[in-house]
This record gives structure tokens, sequence and C-alpha cells, in this order.
């Protein structure tokens, strides 16, 4: 038999119902649908796991693991299916079911993430992201050799038509991938694109049920229950709270949460800020210690402040006649800081590293108070960083850092990364101080400067001491994020705590 001749199982006719049916473009629009998907599902799982987990290496590693997992095994079980069902109908079908196991994913969630968070940050969120996304990572990975399978005619042509659909789908994620990050979370926030993809797969698989005059109420009926839920309102799981304000930006979700006189800025799920909004005060005990530095330098006119918040350390030093350079990567926070919480200052947006790198400006004091969820930042974290943030430094200057932490009771601390960040810090300025809120887990602030500083009575003085074990954090070698579980863990076991699930 010539193999030139041989048509692959599914036959003439079938392809002739494809074209006549969905046109040559049937299954490239579908690969490019549902490869976009794919992507748009796992950019928005770190989203959608951020608020209860943080977005630490441990986060996407759990969504990226999922991810692959199960397409692997959607690529498996689509590859049988369709050599022993070769039906486009059951390629549509497979679509159909994906789009159903996608638009209970917002409902679904908070149950989910309080089941899992017993289980602590890294079981946690590998088993939240198994169960929230598993089914539809499965199914969709399945679409991929089915329409391979359905689009290949003649063996000669096997590999051209699964490069070409390959090409599509790999497309696909392309635009998936930028629309989601750079224009969908900012402007309509997870749950609706959520409800747009799940409205995306019914809309694909169901332009084939109604040519096809199949399933056509079902179909009808998951477009309008995915259309409904998309304009369906946030509303919180804690009733004595209230959400005052929600978005996604580029970084992460925004909220603005009220109880009482109190008003809060969560940034995926974490506390930043806290406000008593009669007074028009931000109220968290380490602005203090922040505000401690003024007196501990001679003479200061000029601080930075890398990380705005919600603007307490903007309002703590203006009120010492301070003149603040507040730097904020996120203008949504911005906006949130003038809208919500009073706060009236300029901010420069930019990066905190990239700022103090290029600027040409000196100053007295620099705040560094940079927390991306329930992690601090990392990158400002190094040895490198602190000697560019030394270099735009006065003389008799003094940065000074928070960063949440455990003390042990002794006034000391074994709390690893507290000791990384002061054995860093020695390793740039030669006097180091540290001092805490109070005692067990709590916020521990560092003083670091070229001069001796003459520290006050109030607040805790910790002893930290580094030992041959300890990390100095550079560029090349940064654990910071591995060594903060702990106080992560504990932070997000605090919030749970306090707030329930608000998301």
């Amino acid at each position: 038999m010539n193999p030139k001749n041989t048509k692959m199982d599914g036959g003439t006719e079938k392809k002739n119902q494809i074209k006549d049916t969905y046109g040559h473009l049937g299954l490239p629009i579908t690969l490019f649908v549902t490869g976009g998907v794919i992507m748009m599902l796992e950019l928005l799982g770190t989203r959608i796991v951020a608020p209860y987990y943080g977005t630490t290496l441990y986060v996407w590693s759990s969504l990226i693991t999922v991810t692959l997992v199960f397409l692997s095994l959607g690529y498996f079980l689509g590859g049988r299916i369709i050599d022993k069902k070769p039906r486009t109908d059951i390629l549509y079908l497979v679509i159909f079911c994906a789009g159903l196991s996608v638009i209970f994913i917002p409902a679904i969630t908070s149950p989910v993430m309080a089941a899992s968070n017993p289980l602590g940050p890294r079981l946690g969120s590998l088993t939240s992201a198994f169960v929230l996304f598993s089914l539809p990572m499965t199914l969709l990975g399945m679409v991929m050799p089915s329409a391979i399978k359905l689009g290949t005619e003649h063996l000669e042509d096997v590999g051209m038509t699964s490069g070409v659909l390959i090409s599509v789908s790999t497309l696909g994620s392309f635009v998936g991938t930028v629309c989601t990050g750079f224009f969908l979370i900012p402007s309509l926030g997870v749950s609706k694109i959520v409800y747009l993809i799940a409205f995306l797969l019914f809309g694909v698989s169901g332009i084939w049920f109604m040519a096809r005059k199949m399933y056509r109420g079902l179909v009808g009926i998951a477009i309008i229950f995915s259309l409904l839920y998309f304009y369906s309102p946030q509303t919180s799981s804690n009733p004595d709270l209230n959400i005052a304000y929600s978005t996604e930006s580029t970084y992460g979700q925004i909220m603005v949460v009220d109880e009482g006189n109190a008003r809060y800025l969560l940034f995926d799920g974490a506390t930043q800020s806290e406000y008593d909004m009669l007074r028009k005060e931000f109220t968290f005990p380490y602005l203090r210690l922040m505000e401690k530095s003024i007196g501990y330098h001679p003479n200061p006119k000029t601080a930075l402040s890398l990380g705005l918040g919600a603007g307490g350390i903007e309002q703590k030093f203006r009120g010492h006649g301070i003149d603040v350079d507040s730097v904020e990567i996120d203008p949504k926070v911005v906006d949130v800081a003038k809208n919500y919480f009073d706060f009236e200052g300029g901010v420069i947006v930019d990066d905190g590293r990239h700022y103090v790198r290029y600027t040409d400006k000196k100053y007295d004091i620099i705040v560094l108070d940079t927390y991306g969820g329930y992690s601090t930042v990392p990158h400002l974290l190094t040895k490198e960083a602190f000697t560019e943030m030394k270099g735009v430094l006065n003389e008799n200057g003094i940065l000074t850092i928070n960063v949440m932490g455990f003390e042990n009771g002794h006034l000391s601390t074994e709390d690893e990364m507290v000791k990384a960040i002061c054995r860093t810090l020695e390793e740039v300025f030669p006097h180091v101080y540290v001092k805490t809120t109070g005692y067990g887990f709590t916020s521990m602030v560092f003083y670091a400067s070229d001069q001796p500083l003459e520290l006050d009575w109030q607040f805790v003085s910790i002893e930290v001491v580094p030992d041959e074990n300890t990390p100095i954090l550079t560029d090349d070698y940064n654990p910071v994020e591995i060594m903060g579980i702990p106080s992560a863990e504990k932070f997000r076991e605090d919030i749970m705590e306090r707030f329930g699930n608000v998301p």
C-alpha cells in the first residue's frame, strides 16, 4: 500500500465536514484560543493563590508544576481517546467541559484555600493549585493531539500539519500572556478574566455545536451563565469588614478594607498599612520605630522612602519638617493612597533600586519598607543594593529597614533571614543596630550607618549575632525568600485569623 495515498482514521468525509461546517480556519482558531487560555489560566493562578499564600517561589513552582503535569496528562489522554474515536464532536465537547471546569474556579476558591490553609504555604499552595487547576489543564491538554489527528488527512502531511497547529497554539499563548499581564489583569481583575476565559471556551465549542445543531440549549445556558458571573460583585466573607475598594494591578491584588474607624491597605492579602480615619493617622507601631531614625541623625533634612504603602512614612517624616521623596513601583498603589488614605505628597513611580542607582540626589535618611504580599522584596536586600543605597546617603546618613521576624524571648533572635540581612548590612556599614516593636513574631527595624548611633530606651533593642553559616546576600546568591518562609507563614496565619477570607 502506498503511504502517500493512505488516509488517517477519520476519512475524507469527516474532513469535508470540518471544512464545510467550520471552514479551513476552524482548527487553527480553536488552537489559538485554547493556547491563549492555557497561559491566561497559569498567570491568573498565581493571582488567585497569592492573596492566601503570597507570591513566593513556592506559589510559582506549584502553579508551574500543576500546569506541566496535567497538560502532559491531557496530551496522553487526548491522544488515546482520539485514536479510538476520531470525531470532531469529541474535541469540542472536551473544550466545552474545560469551560465548565473554569467557570466555577472563583466560587470554590475560598473554601479550597480555607481547607488547604492548615497545610502551610508550601503544601497548601501546591494542594490548592492542584484542586483548582488540574481538571481544566488536563482538558485543555487533550485539545492538541485531537486537533493534530483531525487536521491531518495524509501521512505525508502530519509534520506540516502538527507544526502549523503547534505554532498557532504557541502564538495564542503569546497573545494570551501579553494581553492578560499587560492589559486584562490591571483593567478587569482576576474573577472577570476567569469568566472571560470560560466564555471564550464556550464560544469556540458553541460555534461548532450550533453549526451541527447539537447541544444548542446547553451551550446557550452556559454562555448566559458565564456572562452573569462576569458581572457579579465581589463581597467579603467577614461580615465585620467592608471592602471599600478592590483592584488588580500589574504587580498584585490591591484591597482597601474598613473595620469601624480603621482602614487597611492589603496587597496580595497582606496588610501594608493601618489608618485611623478619625484621627487621620497611620497606626502601625513599626512606623514609630522608623521615625526614630530622625532623632538618631544630627541634623536630618531629606529622606528617601522606598515603598509607599498608603503613605505612612511620608506622613510621619513630614511631620518633623523632613523633605521626603517617595518611590513606588506600582502606580495603582499611588492612586489608592491618594484616594483612600488622604495622601497628598508627590511620588516617583519607579523600582526602588533603579531609582537609587541612577539618581543624582543625596539623602540624610533612607527608609526601606517594601513588602510584596507576605514577603519582602529580595533584590533590595543584597550587598550590592545596600552599597548603592550607601552611595546616595549624605555624611552621617542612616539606612533603616523594616522586616518581619522572630524574637526568641531573650532580647535576641535566631531568625535566619534577620541574621542574613544583618550580616549583609555589616559588610557595607560599620554600625548596625536592630530594634523590635515587641516579642515573638514582630516587626524588626534595622539602623545602619557609617557613624555610631545613640539609640534611646524606647522599644526593645535586640541582639542579632550572625554565625559562620549565615550567608551574605548578594545579587548572585540571595535565598532570602526561602529563609523568610517561616516569617511569611506566620504573617499569613495572623492575617487569616484577623481578617478571614477577605478575597
